[in-house]
């Protein structure tokens, strides 16, 4: 088929479309991969607490500081 310029728009706006479904598809899967991360984080974090006794103001304070760390390093710090 031969393309004319009335047929660039279109095939323009389909591209575009692939493009931003493809880059919703990517968003949602670093999303679930962010959640399964924090999971394993805070079940690893839970396991430590009960193992070492921590009292219920220790644990407070090792989610304030797990807190503060991924949001400082922009989530590096649980990777």
């Amino acid at each position: 088929m031969r393309m004319t310029r009335q047929d660039l728009p279109n095939a323009a706006a389909g591209n575009a479309e692939l493009v931003q479904r493809l880059c919703n598809e990517a968003r949602q899967d670093g999303v679930k991969d962010a959640a399964t991360k924090i999971s394993a984080r805070l079940d690893r974090m839970a396991t430590h607490a009960a193992n070492s006794g921590m009292s219920a103001t220790e644990i407070v304070e090792l989610i304030r500081q797990e807190a503060t760390a991924i949001d400082g390093q922009g989530g590096a710090a649980w990777q």
